[in-house]
């Protein structure tokens, strides 16, 4: 199972923590497994690329962590909220369709 971790000031979202695989299919062919890494994947490109944030990151089979650095402007911190709500909208979607695979919770920090 694929689990994804929200961590949360409040409603604010400071990172994701993406862990395990969905096992839906097997190995390079599972839907599933491809679609909740592309969509965490997007959200480190987009945070760096299109926001300028030098988030900090972890990213290896299996595993990829995303955390705002401490110290934003409003302005960056406003940017990668919506980067994360929407990247959070698309693994909330496939959370619903395939929850014995998906599981998301979000964690008060």
């Amino acid at each position: 199972m694929i689990t994804v971790k929200v961590f949360r000031d409040g409603k604010a979202i400071l990172g994701l923590d993406i862990s395990g695989h969905s096992d839906y299919r097997p190995r390079g062919s599972d839907i599933v497994c491809a679609a909740v890494s592309a969509l965490g994947q997007t959200a480190v490109l987009a945070l760096k690329e299109v926001a300028g944030i030098d988030a900090d990151f972890i990213c290896r089979d299996g595993h990829l962590q995303c955390l705002l650095p401490h110290e934003l402007d409003p302005g960056s911190f406003a940017t990668a909220q919506l980067i994360f709500q929407t990247i959070l909208s698309g693994i909330e979607n496939i959370a619903r369709h395939y929850a014995r695979h998906v599981k998301l919770t979000d964690e008060e920090v």
